[in-house]
């Protein structure tokens, strides 16, 4: 597991670096609802959202592993993001900020994703991210002599593409990002981790669908209700 290890710490960097430049080449896309609040506020809600993301990472992601009666502790991408989300509203709700507050983090999450799912893939079969068997000529063999659904580079290159046409859009459209474009990345994140959990061996939960299907129709759910209740009133 030390190459996966290594390109944790190689995710992180690369997640503050592009945090940083996003942040100093958009200083508009910070996030709006502190203006005007205390710093200390700001800094409380980043330990919330890193406590949301360490905890839900783990919990959803020993339960998964736990699921398929495998022993052991595990860790979850989609299982940190919705407890970030969780944890982001609720401290939200009590500092009574209604404003979006999640594009800022959003390009430094998604090179955590991408970063980090490359490290999933090289890992291979000790990793448990790899897909279901494939006859497709990129399947791929992990050392077993089975060829399976590289579903951790179909991730990692997806979000890299959102990721393109997010940088490539914000110029022209920052508004538009800045009110709805957090929203945006969970329903771009969910809906496609969704379609690659049917390529994976993950054992169902309730009719057919893994415990990540369910928690990506959750934080759906909540995508669409957000950029919803976020479109301008018209009067």
């Amino acid at each position: 597991m030390l190459i996966h290890n290594v390109f944790d710490v190689l995710a992180l960097i690369s997640a503050v670096l592009v945090s940083r430049w996003f942040r100093r080449r958009y200083p508009d896309g910070r996030p709006t609802g502190f203006a005007n609040r205390p710093v200390a506020l700001y800094h409380a809600y980043l330990i919330a959202l890193l406590l949301g993301l360490v905890v839900g990472g783990l919990l959803f992601g020993t339960l998964n592993l736990h699921l398929a009666g495998r022993p052991g502790i595990a860790k979850s991408m989609l299982g940190g993001v919705f407890g970030a989300i969780v944890a982001a509203e609720a401290f939200k709700v009590f500092a009574g900020i209604r404003q979006s507050t999640g594009l800022y983090f959003v390009p430094g999450l998604i090179m955590l994703i991408v970063v980090g799912r490359i490290g999933c893939f090289l890992a291979g079969l000790p990793d448990f991210t790899y897909g279901t068997p494939t006859t497709l000529p990129w399947g791929v063999d992990f050392g077993d002599g089975i060829h399976r659904h590289p579903v951790q580079l179909y991730e990692s290159l997806t979000m890299l593409a959102f990721l393109i046409v997010l940088l490539l859009s914000y110029p022209r459209r920052a508004a538009f990002w800045q009110r709805q474009g957090f929203y945006v990345f969970v329903m771009v994140y969910a809906g496609q981790r969704f379609l690659w959990e049917f390529l994976k061996p993950y054992p169902p939960v309730l009719v057919g669908l893994n415990l990540f299907h369910w928690l990506c129709l959750a934080l759906l759910l909540y995508a669409v209700f957000m950029l919803k209740r976020s479109l301008p009133r018209v009067e």
